[in-house]
């Protein structure tokens, strides 16, 4: 445990020159995570050991006790319910680990400086916050009055699995061979894909795997909360949220509706959430943009369908009817991802949008796999 007289000293010569809502976001980028490390060393003016001193920056810039989770590539999860009580998933397996804060007032100050990141407060009023940090990693943090304070944090890996080919790839996971075969011909051939699955399933990496088939001659805009699709293509624009301040902000809604004008090839949404995005997202469908890939929660292909046309009659603009319609016209395939027990992430099923409904093509222990009929029109 670090000498709190020792910190707070530092923290003054130090820190104290640096916005604290921006801590996080200064303590993620290495260079000057380095330089931090070096200023401490010298405002220390005592001999400090390494790990003494790795534990002092963590405590002043980053999440403290958390941060060697946080830094370790094996963890996707760091979970904390109490000062000493801390979990994490670590390769698929959830465990305890020994890791502990002085009390839960230094939980709370972490919480508020995760809320801080991202020009939030905790209050009595509002004594939560979900928060996407710059990295791509999301925090829930909880305190008093509901419960904690707690914390649950969701490591931003840049994991690029192909479809194809040995460990690690998603055929290796179980998908079939030809199975991969058709996504990659319905990326070529402009079908609209949705991926569906539960927090943590793999959708994010299936899209970035599915977006690799896209032929690099064509202009993306991918319209995501954070920058998280890093893409090998030449001609990309990232388009990112800007978090709700003072009752204003921008949304997915907003920037796919902003995509439409910037002359895109294809539009890839990280996520459809809400209704208005739903929405937005069929218009630019509707409006000629084939091709579109996006994720959703479900728990099935034919799940997904449903959800967002939940999502749409939420929104209010369409009829029952209407809403069948535009889905069953901007929607080509279904992709379902899963997680096992053993962390262990496959494709499940994929389904095709077909005149009777969802169809499927493929289900995982299948030995053959069906042509979707609106690509075999296409390849016709």
């Amino acid at each position: 445990m670090t000498d709190p007289a020792l910190v707070a000293r530092v923290r003054a010569e130090v820190a104290a020159g640096i916005d604290p809502a921006a801590l996080l976001a200064v303590y993620a980028e290495p260079a000057r995570r380095a330089l931090l490390r070096e200023r401490v060393r010298v405002a220390a003016r005592v001999p400090v050991a390494d790990a003494e001193l790795d534990a002092m920056c963590a405590e002043l810039f980053g999440f403290g006790p958390l941060q060697p989770l946080l830094d370790d590539p094996e963890v996707t999860d760091v979970l904390v319910n109490g000062p000493r009580d801390v979990f994490c998933e670590r390769s698929g397996h959830l465990e305890r680990v020994d890791v502990s804060f002085r009390g839960t007032e230094d939980v709370a100050e972490l919480a508020h400086r995760i809320a801080g990141s991202v020009g939030r407060e905790l209050t009595l009023e509002r004594p939560f916050v979900d928060a996407r940090m710059r990295d791509g990693s999301r925090a829930n943090a909880v305190i008093a009055p509901i419960g904690g304070p707690s914390l649950s944090i969701r490591k931003f890996k840049r994991l690029s699995v192909p479809l194809r080919g040995p460990a690690p790839s998603w055929v290796a996971n179980g998908l079939h061979d030809d199975a991969a075969a058709l996504l990659e011909a319905c990326v070529r051939e402009r079908a609209s894909i949705l991926v569906s699955g539960a927090t943590g399933s793999g959708k994010s990496t299936l899209l970035r795997s599915l977006a690799a088939a896209i032929p690099d001659n064509e202009r993306l805009v991918v319209i995501e909360d954070t920058n998280e699709l890093v893409l090998p293509h030449s001609h990309v624009v990232h388009l990112e949220c800007v978090p709700a301040r003072d009752g204003s902000g921008i949304g997915i809604a907003d920037l796919v509706a902003n995509a439409l004008r910037m002359r895109p090839d294809r539009i890839l949404v990280g996520e459809v959430r809400t209704p208005r995005e739903a929405s937005a997202l069929l218009e630019a469908l509707s409006t000629g943009h084939e091709g579109s890939l996006t994720t959703i929660h479900a728990g099935s292909a034919a799940g997904a369908i449903d959800r967002l046309s939940l999502l749409l009659a939420r929104a209010a603009e369409l009829g029952a009817s209407a809403i069948a319609r535009h889905v069953a016209l901007g929607i080509d395939i279904l992709v379902h991802v899963v997680r096992d027990r053993e962390g262990q992430r496959s494709v499940r099923e994929i389904g095709a949008m077909e005149d009777t409904g969802v169809v499927t093509l493929w289900r995982a222990g299948d030995a053959t796999v069906r042509m979707p009929a609106r690509l075999m029109q296409r390849l016709g």
